[in-house]
C-alpha cells in the first residue's frame, strides 16, 4: 500500500446513502461518471450547493435546509465514493466533480451560494476561488486552513508533509475569493484545532462579513444549535448582515 492510499484511508470515511428521506431525485452527467443526490426546494432562482463533511451522510441535512432556507434550491450531492455514487474520493476528484456540478447548476440559477462543512469547506473554497465572479456567498462551517496543517498539529511526531497527498489548502485560495463570506466555528470543536480555523479567518479581508462562534457546539453537533441555524439564515438572506 502506497503512502498516498494509506493517507486517504485516514482522510475519507464514505457513508452509504440512507433511505430515510427517499431516493435521490437529481442526477448530473459529468465527463466520466454520473453523480446523483438530492435537490431541496426546487424551482427557486437562487441556488445553494452544499459540500458535506468527511463522514457526513449529506441527506440528513434535508429537514434543516427545507426549514432554514426555503427560498433557495439546495443541492446535496454526495462526493464520488459517498452515498450511492461510484468512485474513490481524492482531492483532485472532488474538485473536478464540484466544478462539473457547479457548471450544471449555474445553467438554471443566476445566483449561486456555496456552503462547505469541515472537509467540504476545502471543496467550497476551491470552487469559490475558481469562479470568483459567479459565486455570490460562501459559508464555511468548522473550516480549517489546510488539512496538512491540521495533521501536523495532531500528528506532530510524524513527517506529515512527506506523507500527506490531499492537502485541501483553503488558506492559499483566500486571495482569489470575492464572494461575501461567513464562517461558523464550533466553540468545543475537538476535530479541527481552533488555531486552524482562526488562521483561515485571519487570511480573509473585506470579503469576510461575519464569524459566528457557536457556543457549546462541537464539531459534529453544530447544526443542532439555534445560533447556527439563525446565522445560516442571516447569511443567505437577501440583505445580509
Amino acid at each position: 500500500m502506497t503512502c498516498c492510499s494509506l493517507q486517504r484511508q485516514f482522510l475519507y470515511f464514505p457513508q452509504p446513502a440512507s433511505a430515510q428521506f427517499g431516493e435521490e431525485n437529481i442526477r448530473f452527467q459529468l465527463d466520466d461518471r454520473v453523480l446523483q443526490g438530492w435537490v431541496i426546494n426546487p424551482g427557486q432562482s437562487r441556488a445553494l450547493i452544499y459540500y458535506g463533511g468527511n463522514a457526513e451522510s449529506i441527506e440528513m441535512n434535508i429537514p434543516f435546509f427545507r426549514t432554514v432556507v426555503p427560498d433557495y434550491s439546495v443541492y446535496l450531492i454526495p462526493y464520488r465514493g459517498y452515498g450511492n455514487n461510484p468512485g474513490q474520493p481524492t482531492e483532485l476528484g472532488l474538485y473536478q466533480d464540484a466544478m462539473g456540478v457547479f457548471q450544471a447548476v449555474s445553467e438554471n440559477h443566476p445566483i449561486i451560494a456555496l456552503m462547505g462543512r469541515s472537509l467540504g469547506s476545502g471543496v467550497a473554497t476551491y470552487v469559490a476561488a475558481e469562479q470568483p465572479d459567479r459565486v455570490d456567498r460562501l459559508l464555511l462551517v468548522t473550516p480549517f486552513d489546510s488539512i496538512e496543517q491540521v495533521a501536523k498539529t495532531i500528528y506532530w511526531m510524524l513527517p506529515v508533509s512527506l506523507l500527506i497527498e490531499d492537502r485541501f489548502a483553503s488558506i492559499e485560495r483566500v486571495s482569489a475569493i470575492r464572494a461575501q463570506t461567513f464562517i461558523f466555528i464550533a466553540e468545543q470543536d475537538r476535530v479541527i484545532p481552533r488555531e486552524s480555523a482562526e488562521h483561515l479567518v485571519a487570511a480573509f479581508g473585506s470579503q469576510l462579513k461575519n464569524v459566528v462562534v457557536v457556543q457549546g457546539a462541537d464539531h459534529n453537533n453544530i447544526a443542532q444549535f439555534p445560533a447556527y441555524a439563525e446565522g445560516v439564515r442571516r447569511a443567505l438572506s437577501v440583505i445580509p448582515p
